[in-house]
């Protein structure tokens, strides 16, 4: 028995280090690889088999990959200590979906058809998990998407799916609450991006204001890889709003930003999904003063996110988002499942018993202490970070 359990955590750790290795090398033979493919990993006997779905090539793969180290750095963690249980080993099967919606619902399907897994982690694009959350659904299969925050993922009537992320309404709420609060702000403009992330949280905007007393005195929209800001700066500039509220990507937020330094548009700037590392390596010191809604930051000196972060830094050398943590905090969301299944005398292996398990989760993790309501969303007190220097700095903590 021994020596069948030693080959069984050889060979899932070995396919682990091969789908989701954390090195350049590894990276680049995962993003150079075609469409919704993954490197030749299936389910192990006697393993529990554990999806990941996220974009390691495209212009998100940067998050992709902080989403993949993270999964990662838990499972090897789980697996040195003998497996969930002490003897269940985790075999990781890694698929590159590149944030393309199509893309993803051919790399689900594999996962979930070809790869048999037990339950999957991503997508990272709201309009990703969108797609392909149907496939887990019907094949009764638990999905956890530490990234995607757009609240129709949890709105859809389908209970196989978890928000390990803070929704859009969340955010906005924790957003317009501190400048007004604050700032003691009167109006605003929304610049967002024009998918699924983007459209929902200007619905959101144009639905809550009223709550906070706020008027949207202008609304602007622009496409994922856009270069060029003017026409849309010069309104809101024109329209003159207390604050304005981005709802996007580090890339073009990066880039609004120097726009907005280049034509001296000098206004707060607030909002949700551009909490990368790779926004002040794009934006220098244009995005000095530019305010993020968050569930998570390096600078709360919590024991456990300090433990987190030293984890993450000493394997990969820093340069995270939330998503690390949140998707760090879903493998051992997922290992509680299955280890309080066993105990109950369960089979964690029958996808709708599993579920029901992550459904009445209790994990105090890097990100605090996660339940889910009846709908699948997480429900956590939100931060407000501003970048100075470079560095983030907590403006507004915890409730």
């Amino acid at each position: 028995m021994k020596k069948t359990m030693a080959w069984i955590m050889a060979a899932a750790m070995c396919l682990t280090a091969t789908a989701c290795g954390s090195t350049a090398s590894s990276t680049a033979s995962t993003a150079g690889s075609t469409a919704a493919s993954t490197v030749e990993s299936s389910s192990v006997e006697g393993a529990f088999n554990l999806g990941l779905i996220c974009p390691l090539s495209g212009s998100s793969a940067v998050s992709g990959q902080i989403m993949q180290n993270a999964t990662k750095m838990a499972v090897d963690e789980i697996n040195a200590a003998g497996g969930i249980n002490g003897t269940i080993p985790i075999n990781l099967v890694a698929v590159d979906d590149e944030g393309v919606p199509a893309t993803s619902v051919t790399a689900m399907q594999k996962l979930v058809e070809q790869d048999k897994v037990n339950a999957v982690i991503g997508a990272q694009a709201s309009s990703c998990t969108l797609a392909n959350m149907e496939i887990t659904k019907a094949a009764k299969i638990p999905q956890i998407t530490p990234a995607s925050s757009n609240v129709a993922v949890t709105q859809s009537g389908n209970n196989y799916i978890y928000q390990l992320t803070a929704t859009d309404e969340l955010h906005m709420r924790n957003v317009m609450g501190y400048m007004v609060d604050e700032y003691g702000a009167k109006s605003f403009a929304i610049l967002y991006e024009s998918s699924d992330f983007g459209t929902g949280g200007f619905k959101i905007a144009s639905t809550v204001c009223d709550d906070f007393g706020l008027e949207m005195v202008d609304s602007e929209v622009y496409n994922s890889g856009d270069t060029d800001f003017s026409v849309p700066l010069g309104k809101i500039k024109q329209a003159n709003p207390d604050f304005v509220i981005f709802w996007g990507y580090h890339t073009e937020v990066a880039m609004i930003c120097r726009q907005m330094q280049q034509y001296g548009i000098d206004l707060p700037c607030i909002g949700q999904g551009y909490n990368s590392p790779e926004l002040t390596n794009l934006g220098g010191d244009a995005v000095n003063g530019v305010m993020i809604s968050t569930a998570f930051d390096a600078a709360n000196p919590d024991e456990k996110v300090q433990e987190f972060d030293k984890k993450y830094n000493e394997l990969y050398g820093g340069g995270y988002d939330q998503n690390a943590p949140q998707s760090y905090d879903a493998v051992y969301i997922i290992k509680d499942a299955v280890e309080r299944c066993i105990a109950d005398g369960k089979d964690y292996t029958d996808g709708e018993t599993l579920n029901s398990y992550i459904a009445n989760t209790q994990w105090q993790g890097a990100t605090g202490l996660t339940t889910f309501d009846e709908n699948g969303r997480m429900d956590k007190d939100l931060l407000v970070i501003a970048i100075e220097n470079g560095e983030h700095v907590i403006v507004k903590n915890y409730n």
